[in-house]
C-alpha cells in the first residue's frame, strides 16, 4: 500500500487544472442553412430559371443578385436583371471612372450606354454587314433598347450605316459622334478622318425619322458647306432639336446661311455652337438676321471664326431687338474699335444678355494724341468721377456707375470716346453678369475696374455678400505675397552663400598669388647673388 505522503501527492496531481491550449480546443463549425445553399445554387444556374421575382421574396432576390457572376452575357443580363446594386458592381468593375450623374442616376443605364459606346468605337474600318460581330452588336442594341438615352461616341473609324441604331432605340435623345480614329501613331492616313458624303446621307435620314432626338453634336468631323447641305436634308425636319453642336469643322458662309434657317420660329433651337469654323461676315449677318426675331435660342457660340467688324456689327444691331439670347461668345474674331459703337448700342438696348465673351480681340488700339498724353492715361482718368473718386467705390452697390459729372472728365478725348462709352455701357448694364475682356489690350487698371463691377453685380444677383468676396481676395493676395517673399528670401540666402564662397575663393587666390610673387622675388634674388659670389 502507498504511504500517506504518496497518497497526498497523488491527490494534488489530480486536482491540478489542465494546461489550456487554444490550438487544441474544438472549433464549432455551423453548416450553411438549407435556404442559403438553395439560393447559391439558384445564383449559379440563374439563366435556367424564369420568373424568379414571383417565386422568391425580396430579401431572397437581393441575396441571389449579390451572388451573381459579373460576366453574364450582356443580352441576357440586360433583359433579366433589374437590381441596381448588381449593375453598380458590374459598372465599377469595368468602368471605374463612370459618373452615374451623367446617365440619369441609373447604374443599369450607365453600364449599358458605356458598353454600347465602346462597342461602336471598336468597329473596324472595313466592315461586312453579314459578319457575326455586327449580329452580336445588333443583339446588344435590342437587349438594351429601353435603357439607352445618351450616346457619346468619341471615335468612329467605320463608315457603316447607323440606321439599325436609330431604328432600335426609341428613347435616344442625345447623340454625339466624331468620325475617325484616335492614337494612330505611325498608321496615320488622312482618309481615316472626317465625315464622308455617305455618312452625311445616312445621318440625315436617321435625324429625319427620329422622334426623340433633342441634342445633336458633330464636332471634329471636317464638315464643310457641301456636307451641311446634305445634313440639312434631315435637320430641316428636326423640329424637336434644342441643342446643335457643329464646332471644330470647316463650315463657311454658305453653310452658316443654311444653318441660320434653324433659328426660325418653326424650330426650337436653344443652343447653337459654331465655334472654330470658317464663318466670315456674310454668314454672321445671316445668323443675326434670323436671330432678331428668334424667341428660343439662349446660347450662341461663334468663337474662333472670322466674323470681323462688319459681320459682328450687323449681329449687334439685330441683338438690339432680341429678347431671348442670354449668352454670346464672339472671342477670337478679329474685332477692332470699329465695332464698339454697335456694341455700345446693343448693350444699352438689350436687357437679356447675361454673359458676353470678347476675349482675344484687339479692341483697344492706343494712339498718341496731340496733347502728349497716351490713351491709357486718358482712359483711366476718364473712368473717374469729376471729384476724383472711383466709380466702383461710389455708393453701396447699385450706384457703382459713372456719375453725371463724368462728362467733364470725358471732355476733349476725341478718338477715345468709343472706349469711354463702351466702359460706361458695360458698367451700367444691369443684365450683364459675366464678362470676359482678357487679351483685348485694355489698360490693366481699366480692365480690372470693369470686371470688378460686373463681378459685384453677379454676386449681388446671387445674394452673396460683396464684402466677403473682397476680403477673400485680400487673403489670397496676402498669401501669395508671403510665398513670394519666402521665395525671394531663400533665393537671397542662396546667392549670399554663393557670394561668400566666391569671396573665399578670391581671397585664397590672392594669397596664392602673393605667395607665388614672394617666391618669385626670392628666387630672383638668389639668382642675382649667385653670379656675384662667383
Amino acid at each position: 500500500m502507498a504511504s500517506p505522503a504518496q497518497a497526498a501527492a497523488a491527490a494534488k496531481i489530480k486536482k491540478k487544472p489542465p494546461i489550456p491550449f487554444r490550438a487544441l480546443e474544438k472549433v464549432r463549425v455551423r453548416p450553411q442553412s438549407l435556404v442559403k445553399i438553395c439560393l447559391k445554387r439558384v445564383a449559379e444556374s440563374f439563366l435556367s430559371y424564369d420568373n424568379l421575382e414571383a417565386k422568391l421574396g425580396k430579401k431572397q432576390l437581393e441575396d441571389v443578385y449579390a451572388m451573381l457572376d459579373l460576366n453574364i452575357s450582356l443580352p441576357e443580363a440586360a433583359t433579366r436583371i433589374r437590381d441596381e446594386n448588381y449593375w453598380k458592381r458590374r459598372t465599377q468593375s469595368t468602368h471605374r471612372n463612370a459618373q452615374v450623374e451623367k446617365h440619369g442616376m441609373s447604374w443599369k443605364q450607365t453600364f449599358l450606354e458605356l458598353e454600347l459606346q465602346e462597342a461602336l468605337e471598336r468597329l473596324p474600318v472595313t466592315f461586312d454587314y453579314d459578319s457575326p460581330d455586327l449580329e452580336a452588336l445588333r443583339q446588344q442594341v435590342n437587349a438594351s433598347r429601353l435603357h439607352i438615352f445618351r450616346l457619346q461616341i468619341g471615335q468612329f473609324p467605320s463608315h457603316v450605316d447607323l440606321s439599325f441604331l436609330f431604328d432600335a432605340l426609341p428613347a435616344l435623345c442625345c447623340f454625339s459622334i466624331t468620325y475617325g480614329s484616335r492614337r494612330l501613331g505611325m498608321d496615320y492616313e488622312r482618309a481615316m478622318f472626317g465625315m464622308k458624303v455617305s455618312d452625311a446621307q445616312y445621318l440625315a435620314r436617321n435625324i429625319r425619322v427620329s422622334q426623340t432626338l433633342v441634342s445633336l453634336a458633330l464636332p471634329c468631323n471636317t464638315i464643310d458647306d457641301e456636307l451641311v447641305k446634305v445634313l440639312m436634308g434631315g435637320l430641316a425636319y428636326a423640329h424637336m432639336l434644342t441643342s446643335l453642336d457643329l464646332s471644330h469643322n470647316k463650315i463657311g458662309d454658305r453653310g452658316a446661311r443654311r444653318l441660320a434657317s434653324l433659328l426660325d420660329s418653326e424650330y426650337c433651337i436653344e443652343s447653337l455652337d459654331l465655334s472654330d469654323n470658317m464663318i466670315h461676315a456674310n454668314g454672321c449677318m445671316h445668323l443675326g438676321a434670323h436671330l432678331a426675331e428668334n424667341v428660343t435660342c439662349s446660347t450662341l457660340n461663334l468663337r474662333l471664326n472670322r466674323c470681323e467688324d462688319n459681320g459682328v456689327s450687323h449681329l449687334f444691331q439685330d441683338l438690339c431687338v432680341n429678347k431671348c439670347l442670354t449668352s454670346l461668345n464672339i472671342s477670337s474674331n478679329d474685332l477692332t474699335v470699329r465695332c464698339l459703337p454697335y456694341m455700345n448700342s446693343m448693350l444699352a438696348e438689350n436687357s437679356t444678355l447675361m454673359e458676353l465673351d470678347l476675349s482675344a480681340n484687339p479692341l483697344y488700339q492706343p494712339e498718341q494724341p496731340e496733347g502728349g498724353n497716351n490713351d491709357a492715361t486718358s482712359l483711366l482718368n476718364a473712368t473717374q468721377l469729376a471729384d476724383g473718386s472711383d466709380p466702383l467705390m461710389v455708393g453701396a452697390g447699385d450706384s457703382m456707375l459713372f456719375g453725371d459729372t463724368s462728362d467733364e472728365a470725358l471732355a476733349g478725348l476725341g478718338a477715345n470716346s468709343h472706349y469711354i462709352v463702351f466702359a460706361r455701357c458695360l458698367m451700367k448694364s444691369q443684365a450683364l453678369l459675366r464678362l470676359d475682356i482678357r487679351q483685348c489690350g485694355f489698360p490693366p487698371e481699366l480692365a480690372e475696374r470693369i470686371t470688378t463691377t460686373v463681378k459685384h453685380r453677379e454676386l449681388r444677383a446671387k445674394d452673396i455678400p460683396v464684402q466677403a468676396y473682397e476680403n477673400s481676395k485680400i487673403v489670397v493676395e496676402e498669401q501669395i505675397d508671403e510665398e513670394n517673399e519666402e521665395e525671394e528670401g531663400s533665393a537671397a540666402v542662396d546667392e549670399g552663400g554663393e557670394g561668400d564662397g566666391a569671396q573665399g575663393d578670391a581671397k585664397s587666390g590672392e594669397e596664392k598669388e602673393d605667395g607665388s610673387t614672394a617666391g618669385e622675388e626670392k628666387a630672383a634674388g638668389e639668382t642675382a647673388t649667385a653670379p656675384a659670389e662667383n
